[in-house]
């Protein structure tokens, strides 16, 4: 267990009827430091290091906290780069599904020589594009 002494600002302080002189220890759980992550940069101490694996909240899996200071740094993921990438394409294509195609989507289907039908969505539109950039004849 590591001890951490926060400093609170005068107006929080004031505002929680603690002394501003009298400083608060509270006591944390060890991190785990996870094993493949980047290094990243302290926004507190600007320690350059690879971050402790912290506890997530709400709809967080887990935090990147600073190893020296116990700064949060940001939130982390439970998924791998690739497959949130995978989501996050997934996700945009079922949104593209439920609108309309817009009008520069429209204009850039005339400027290409489409000639088929009014695309009935976004992703429609989209599929469409590319198709004709690619070359294929949709």
């Amino acid at each position: 267990m590591r001890n951490y002494t926060a400093v609170l600002p005068h107006s929080t302080a004031l505002a929680r009827g603690i002394s501003v002189s009298r400083s608060i220890t509270t006591t944390v759980a060890p991190q785990q430091v996870s094993p493949g992550a980047d290094p990243l940069a302290c926004p507190r101490c600007g320690a350059l290091d690879r971050p402790a694996v912290g506890p997530g909240s709400g709809p967080h899996y887990a935090s990147a906290r600073c190893r020296h200071c116990g700064q949060f740094i940001r939130w982390l993921s439970q998924y791998p780069p690739a497959d949130r990438q995978a989501r996050r394409q997934q996700a945009r294509l079922a949104a593209m599904a439920h609108r309309p195609p817009s009008p520069l989507q429209l204009a850039y289907l005339s400027a290409l020589g489409d000639v088929g039908p009014v695309p009935g969505s976004m992703a429609e539109a989209s599929t469409r594009i590319a198709a004709l950039v690619r070359g294929e004849v949709a």
